[in-house]
């Protein structure tokens, strides 16, 4: 069955990741992430997410409760999936699609193509323009267990999606799209979406198995 998501257009004056972190949690659209696609990787994080747009902007918070946490990578379009790390996935057409992939302290790959192996990462410039906080701060972090709660809050700009210039949200738009959460080189690896995945081994790159999202009306 595949997902679907309304997401709630926010007036907003004076944007910035501290209060827009608030106005997600009144007003964004909730979902979680919790579809364990691979029986050989059990372990499932507690996972949510809150989402809503402007016309220049998507706004997009993860709160995650983990038992293991990694955070080595500090450079744009490194290795982020290694470290503990939340993704969201989106396709505006059938032309290719968006990886927006961000670790625990903030660090962010962003890449634009058709399929896995056809990719292209943005500028660092790009990507440096995407407004991230971090509740754990931005300093590295070595592998550790215990008991984690975070939350990672994203002020994505339009023009981040570079393929689709002069881009503007607007009610009515329609995207597909996927969120996820993994962390291939922490104490206890996991590989969990929003929607689920029906493949063999565990692949986020499969825009097959997106999601339907619809920006919605104000609030």
């Amino acid at each position: 069955m595949t997902k679907q998501l309304i997401v709630p257009k926010i007036g907003t004056q004076d944007i910035d990741s501290s209060s827009i972190s608030d106005i997600l949690d009144e007003k964004g659209v909730k979902g979680s992430i919790d579809k364990i696609n691979w029986k050989e990787y059990p372990y499932q994080p507690e996972v949510s997410f809150a989402m809503a747009y402007n016309e220049e902007n998507l706004f997009l918070k993860f709160h995650v409760r983990e038992n293991h946490i990694r955070a080595m990578e500090t450079e744009p379009n490194g290795n982020v999936w290694e470290d503990s790390c939340c993704e969201f996935f989106c396709a505006f057409d059938d032309k290719g699609y968006y990886n927006i992939e961000t670790n625990c302290i903030g660090t962010q790959l962003i890449g634009w193509g058709r399929n896995r192996k056809s990719r292209t990462r943005l500028s660092a410039e790009i990507i440096n323009a995407v407004v991230k906080q971090s509740t754990l701060g931005q300093k590295t972090i070595e592998p550790l267990s215990g008991d984690f709660d975070y939350q990672l809050t994203l002020i994505i700009p339009a023009s981040t999606f570079v393929a689709h210039s002069g881009l503007k949200f607007m009610p009515g738009m329609r995207m597909t799209g996927n969120f996820y959460k993994c962390g291939d080189k922490t104490p206890e690896p996991n590989f969990v979406s929003w929607n689920p995945i029906e493949i063999e081994k565990p692949d986020f790159h499969r825009p097959d198995y997106f999601g339907q999202i619809e920006l919605g009306q104000g609030v």
